[in-house]
């Protein structure tokens, strides 16, 4: 009802108006388009002609403008849903990839690249398909064609660089590692698979700089704290790789003084003492170590050590003191051994009682060292002549779990029977007793 009146009122203001114009206005115009070319009309209608000329003009232009409007929205509203549909093609070729399925993933992947050239995500997802189903050349021609569309972006520098390492070109993947390193330099990431690289082509040298780099960009403390075993492990092998022996002696020493935690360099340095006769300067090494921090891999070699020139006597000093000082069953395994060698059994039956009687508790506790305990048992019957209870017991060692006095490494939890300076993961130094890791875990567990 309201509208109806304005509309109304509307139509009497404009009739209104009109009749005004007409009255004020109603004396007859030429207007001329020409020489022979005129239109008479009063005032008013050429005023009237006018004026619904120019509403016209804006009605038009409303009109145009709106269906410019509209189109543009269409066509928003159209890239939209290509888009969407792009989106859950790329999604479902990444959850795929995700699970393990490289064949509908690669395939999925290779059609949403195709659709968006320049989206980098996707084709470096479709490069790590190629590569997982162990086409590696097709992974490179996909990086390097997004290479010259997107120039070098670290993060697909960094990808070629993984693959040249993958196919074996260490150099390759220098080049890509460092102009990576180079385009963002303030990434540990890049900076640590450069040293890999470079420590893989065994330019040491090289690589000791840039996990320099890395360790004083790393602020977060776990990752802190690897990055300078990695630096240290890096500075190890540098100094092994050494041509000169002096040179490399004197390398070992500085990087033992420097962190006499870090046991590589003290290991060496005492083998390569052992290795040329000079058993004072092995033994004064493996003793300044264990009164710094006894360790299962330094009692062990320094047991060795003095075993190996029949003298087991001379250890048990250092081993009794690490026995007061630790409180893991690890050194009193090997003290009892070391009586063993020494021909005092009676002192290594007393002790392997002892470790008997809290054999059922650690058990409990989920530490368990029979392997160790049953392996020395046995050397102590072989010497007092109980051939068949040692057999027994030396079967019992061979059919069990685990190795006794084996090591394992912290980082990755791999086994290995004999102490070494690195592990397959890479860690170094990382080694410990097996069993001293099992106590250490369950004590910190409680």
């Amino acid at each position: 009802m309201m509208r109806r009146i304005a509309v109304g009122l509307l139509v009497v203001l404009v009739g209104g108006g009109v009749a005004l114009l007409f009255q004020w206005n109603g004396h007859p115009t030429t207007v001329h388009f020409g020489e022979k070319s005129s239109l008479e009309l009063p005032t008013a209608a050429h005023l009237l002609i006018a004026m619904s000329l120019g509403a016209g003009l804006v009605v038009l232009a409303g009109t145009l403008r709106g269906f410019a409007r509209s189109v543009s929205m269409w066509r928003e509203r159209r890239r939209q849903k290509r888009a969407a549909a792009i989106d859950r093609i790329r999604q479902e070729g990444r959850r795929r990839l995700w699970a393990g399925d490289f064949q509908n993933a690669d395939k999925k992947l290779a059609r949403a690249a195709g659709k968006d050239p320049r989206d980098l995500e996707t084709h470096l997802d479709l490069a790590r398909s190629r590569a997982e189903l162990g086409d590696l050349e097709g992974a490179q021609k996909i990086l390097e064609a997004a290479r010259a569309q997107h120039g070098p972006h670290p993060q697909l520098l960094s990808r070629l660089g993984n693959l040249a390492l993958a196919r074996g070109n260490a150099g390759a993947a220098i080049d890509a590692f460092r102009e990576a390193a180079a385009a963002q330099p303030e990434s540990p990431r890049l900076l640590a698979e450069l040293m890999s690289a470079l420590a893989t082509e065994g330019r040491f040298t090289e690589a000791v700089d840039a996990a320099r780099r890395r360790l004083a960009l790393e602020r977060q403390p776990s990752r802190r704290a690897k990055a300078k075993r990695d630096w240290l492990g890096i500075r190890f092998r540098a100094a092994v790789s050494r041509t000169d022996p002096a040179q490399a002696h004197e390398d070992l020493k500085r990087l033992a003084s420097e962190e006499p935690d870090f046991l590589p360099p003290l290991m060496e340095l005492a083998a390569r003492a052992r290795a040329d006769g000079d058993v004072r300067t092995a033994d004064r090494l493996y003793r300044d170590s264990l009164r710094r921090r006894p360790t299962g891999a330094v009692l062990e070699r320094f047991q060795a050590l003095h075993a190996g020139a029949g003298e087991p006597a001379r250890t048990l000093g250092p081993l009794r003191d690490a026995c007061r000082r630790l409180p893991w069953a690890g050194p009193r395994l090997l003290l009892a051994r070391t009586l063993v060698a020494a021909n005092k059994l009676d002192e290594a039956d007393e002790v392997l009682a002892e470790l008997s009687r809290e054999s059922t508790a650690k058990g409990r506790a989920g530490i368990d060292i029979a392997p160790e305990r049953d392996l020395v048992a046995a050397e102590l019957a072989l010497a007092r002549g109980s051939n068949r209870e040692a057999a027994k017991l030396l079967l019992r060692v061979a059919t069990g779990d685990r190795v006794p006095f084996s090591y394992v490494c912290r980082s990755c939890g791999r086994a290995v029977r004999s102490w070494v300076a690195e592990c397959a993961c890479g860690a170094y130094g990382s080694y410990d007793w097996s069993v001293n890791g099992a106590e250490q875990e369950a004590v910190q567990g409680r």
